[in-house]
């Protein structure tokens, strides 16, 4: 698995250690090695978390799949399939437009799962 997101969590994971615990060295402080090995923990982690269903896919799992993103202030995106294709370049933000709300302990009770990705401000 060469997801982007392993080295982002390993160097997550250095930091909190190294702040909790300032013998534990910092990121730029690792070895190569070291840091190849908290990669590799890391995409372990990440792969569970995507098989649990807690965290979605690198990848598109088909050109039939939009992205739903998240951006850094809270705001939810999706992705607009133009043609010819924009390769994922076209989004529009999300807004809640119904003013009718459903019940998400009825829905589930109907079998669906729900998958937080983050939060909305």
């Amino acid at each position: 698995m060469n997801d982007p997101r392993a080295r982002k969590l390993a160097e997550a994971r250095q930091r909190n250690a190294h702040e909790a615990i300032s013998y534990i060295p910092a990121w730029d402080d690792l070895t190569d090695k070291e840091r190849e090995q908290s990669i590799s923990e890391a995409a372990k982690w990440l792969r569970a978390a995507i098989e649990a269903g807690i965290a979605p896919l690198a990848e598109r799992p088909t050109d039939k799949h939009d992205a739903i993103l998240l951006d850094n202030y809270g705001q939810i995106w999706g992705e607009y399939q133009t043609s010819p294709s924009s390769h994922g370049d076209a989004i529009l933000r999300l807004v809640w437009a119904s003013e009718q709300c459903s019940s998400k302990q009825e829905i589930e009770a109907e079998g669906v799962e729900f998958r937080l990705i983050g939060w909305s401000e």
